[in-house]
């Protein structure tokens, strides 16, 4: 780890529930919250210590809602941060709800070193926003790109596509919006809608699993079918790339020079650690992860117990896949090096199934999705799984 680690600390609260999220979050009124921040801080304090001190090359505070923590709870988590890490970071990233981030807490997160911020806007359109559940208006997102860029700081927004009752004249307008304000970086996602339990439920009193699932069919059953959802990527990727953006990896867009660092160093395979709950983690090829649920997070922190590795990971395609995801692919000469020439050979053998139906193109050395290999990427991954 001598080039250092990138950094990821979770956040996991939230104001209210996205009805459409994964992710592990939990309500900023939990009275768990104390707890946590607390198992958090000692958490980045033994990895600190068990790492030996490493540089943080890029730090990203993701979420739930970083933005909602408050200026004396940021403050702390720094004083942490630096005592177990040689803070050096080139980025440093906070996730913002646009209608959460408040004088006060910017100036909190500027003194911990913050260079970028990367707001949900989601969309700039009012029914989009009632659609996915956002409790954000459409011009919080312009106000707090507005107070961002004058703070000097780098901006990334969140786009979703595919939400139910969108039309492609409203993507369109959204895209359109987006490019008029100018960020540095734009992540655009279809809305994706798993139909199964996710480990955050425990987190959130109420109506629990049968109140999402009940949304998520219901707002599957309004999606724009598979085709309508092509077509809004293409439309994304051509009206990006008239507005100057770069697309460097499947769902991004950068201005030159502003592609995120932290997760290149994700996409590139590189050493990361995790804390928090659900963060995961990737050092010496060993892959692993906090549990979800708060209370179990805790309970871990406190027993001193290890994370769970995970045992089914396979590094070799996993690469494979992270490499393809960018623009710049996957370079096979210094894949077989790292893991054999067998490994190279099997990989070369998949990528020869999927050429014919032009999703990816073999230029010696170098392997990369195409247009249509972007949009269909899960076609090739799947063979990349031995």
């Amino acid at each position: 780890m001598t080039r250092g680690i990138g950094l990821y600390v979770h956040i996991p609260f939230c104001a209210s529930r996205c009805p459409y999220c994964d992710f592990a979050t939990a309500p900023a009124t939990t009275v768990l919250r104390g707890r946590y921040l607390e198992a958090l801080r000692r958490e980045i304090a033994r990895e600190g210590e068990l790492l030996d001190r490493p540089r943080v090359r890029t730090l990203f505070f993701g979420g739930g809602t970083p933005s909602l923590l408050e200026p004396n709870e940021i403050e702390s988590l720094g004083d942490e941060l630096r005592r177990a890490f040689v803070l050096w970071p080139r980025e440093v990233t906070i996730e913002a709800n646009p209608a959460t981030l408040d004088r006060a807490r910017l100036e909190a997160w500027l003194a911990l070193g913050l260079t970028r911020l990367s707001l949900g806007a989601q969309s700039f359109d009012a029914a989009g926003l009632r659609a996915l559940g956002r409790t954000h208006q459409p011009d919080d997102s312009a106000a707090a790109l507005a107070v961002a860029r004058e703070a000097g700081l780098d901006i990334n927004l969140d786009l979703i596509f595919g939400w139910p009752g969108q039309t492609l004249a409203a993507w369109e307008h959204d895209l359109e919006i987006a490019a008029a304000l100018g960020p540095d970086h734009l992540s655009c996602y279809p809305l994706e809608l798993r139909l199964d339990p996710d480990g955050s439920i425990p987190n959130w009193p109420g109506g629990g699993w049968p109140v999402l699932e009940r949304w998520r069919q219901a707002a599957a059953a309004a999606q724009p079918d598979d085709a309508g959802i092509a077509h809004m990527y293409r439309v994304a990727e051509r009206s990006l790339g008239r507005a100057g953006y770069r697309h460097y990896e499947i769902a991004n867009w950068a201005r030159p020079g502003k592609r995120s660092l932290h997760n290149l160093g994700y996409w590139r395979d590189r050493d990361w650690l995790g804390v928090g709950a659900g963060a995961h983690t990737h050092l010496g090829g060993a892959r692993s992860a906090n549990p979800v649920d708060l209370r179990a997070y805790i309970a871990r922190i406190d027993s001193g117990s290890a994370r769970a590795i995970d045992a089914d990971a396979d590094p070799s395609s996993e690469n494979a896949m992270l490499a393809l995801r960018l623009d710049s692919g996957l370079d096979l000469e210094r894949y077989a090096a790292r893991f054999g020439d067998g490994a190279a050979a099997r990989v070369r053998s998949a990528l020869r199934e999927v050429e014919p139906a032009h999703l990816v193109r073999v230029t010696g050395r170098h392997a990369r999705l195409t247009a249509r290999g972007r949009l269909l990427a899960s076609e090739v991954f799947v063979r990349l799984i031995p």
